[in-house]
């Protein structure tokens, strides 16, 4: 999300420092652009970083993503601002009870922005770093942005206080509403979008699209139904909630089982990577292999069927209509329907009816009364250097 405005930020003459932290170096590497990360910073860290580094990653795997330099470098730098904040005993309780989310390093990227003096700090709604660097900004009276990747459900807690960022970019309308509802300003609320999903529209991915609706033969006139399928799990990773993990195959047998009585309309099944799957052919279902363009595919269907899969917000930027059906353990996760970028059911005999009455001509709110879907801008990239542009005053050669 953030690369695609630092690239542009860049290639308009500004002068772009990224704090590529954690598996975000691997993507900025590949991008070709300079980074820096914890390991570079050591001359900020707090008394015995190092050494709590080492004792903290010790019995931790060495092949992981992120280099072995870098784990240290976090856990170190991290732990030792914990200890100075409460106590070592304090802080060592905290992490066995909470691990890397006990961390919330304010006074060491402090510390870092003192010394770089930035014009603007730009990061994105994730907690811990992020979240610090942003309310280090505004201590040190640094105009900062905090783009938010999708909904905030969890991060609202810190993104709605009047204080944390000059400027939130939110992905639509509906989130900015939440964040106002939870008392943020709007006069703080940029609706932008999000640059990582910018390709989408892009003339070449459409393009695909076409190409691929011809040489598949999905140009036949037939409605072509797109099941973005995914891993159910049978209780939530982070609550009590409790899932059905044959739910993708119970949508998946309805989806097929309408097909069946139509000859106007095909499926298209795309299992997700983690799902083990074997596809099987029947009339009027096709199946869409993990290396097919996943975007290039959006352009290709004409409706998109998922529960909480990222596919879902995917299709309706690429203007699909898009049913999700409400019954996973995330979906209040990825409110959809409720913010007008998808059609819910709330059973699957509605998911089977709404199958049955479809004609191709339904828009999201007149398949079931949703909220009318919210126009996103084109270029999310271009629309967050406005916001950042909107807080300095001159291009930094």
């Amino acid at each position: 999300m953030q690369l695609p405005v630092a690239l542009r930020a860049r290639e308009l003459g500004h002068r772009v420092t990224i704090l590529a932290l954690t598996t975000a170096a691997k993507d900025v590497a590949a991008a070709g652009v300079d980074y820096i990360g914890y390991n570079d910073l050591w001359n900020f860290a707090a008394k015995g970083a190092k050494q709590y580094g080492e004792d903290l990653c010790k019995d931790m795997d060495r092949s992981g993503p992120v280099s072995w330099a870098e784990t240290v470098a976090y856990h170190g730098i991290n732990f030792s601002e914990l200890v100075s904040e409460v106590g070592e005993t304090e802080a060592y309780f905290r992490f066995r009870l909470q691990g890397r989310h006990a961390f919330l390093p304010t006074s060491f990227m402090s510390r870092v922005l003192a010394k770089l003096r930035p014009d603007v700090v730009i990061a994105s709604n994730s907690p811990r770093s992020e979240q610090a660097a942003i309310t280090a900004a505004g201590q040190l009276m640094i105009p900062a942005v905090c783009i938010v990747d999708l909904f905030a459900l969890q991060e609202y807690k810190w993104i709605a206080q009047p204080r944390f960022a000059d400027k939130v970019c939110v992905l639509n309308e509906s989130v900015g509403q939440f964040l106002v509802s939870h008392g943020r300003s709007d006069r703080d609320l940029v609706v932008t979008g999000n640059p990582a999903f910018d390709k989408i529209m892009q003339p070449e991915t459409v393009q695909a699209g076409h190409v691929l609706n011809r040489t598949r033969g999905w140009d036949d006139g037939k409605i072509n139904i797109l099941w973005a399928s995914q891993v159910e799990p049978s209780i939530h990773p982070f609550d009590d909630l409790k899932g059905d993990p044959m739910l993708p195959r119970k949508i998946e047998l309805i989806l097929r089982e309408i097909v069946s009585e139509r000859d106007d309309m095909r499926l298209i099944v795309r299992y997700h990577p983690s799902e083990n799957v074997n596809f099987a052919p029947a009339r009027n279902v096709e199946s869409s292999p993990r290396t097919e363009p996943l975007h290039a595919l959006l352009h290709a269907v004409d409706l998109v069927v998922v529960t909480a899969s990222t596919v879902g917000l995917e299709a309706h930027i690429a203007g699909r209509p898009v049913i999700s059906v409400d019954l996973s353990v995330f979906t209040r996760d990825a409110p959809y329907s409720s913010s007008g970028i998808a059609t819910g059911v709330s059973s699957l005999d509605e998911l089977r009816e709404v199958m049955r009455n479809y004609s191709g001509e339904q828009t999201n709110s007149s398949l079931s009364g949703s909220k009318s879907v919210t126009a996103l801008p084109l270029n999310a990239t271009e629309a967050v250097l406005n916001v950042i542009e909107s807080l300095t005053f001159h291009t930094v050669e």
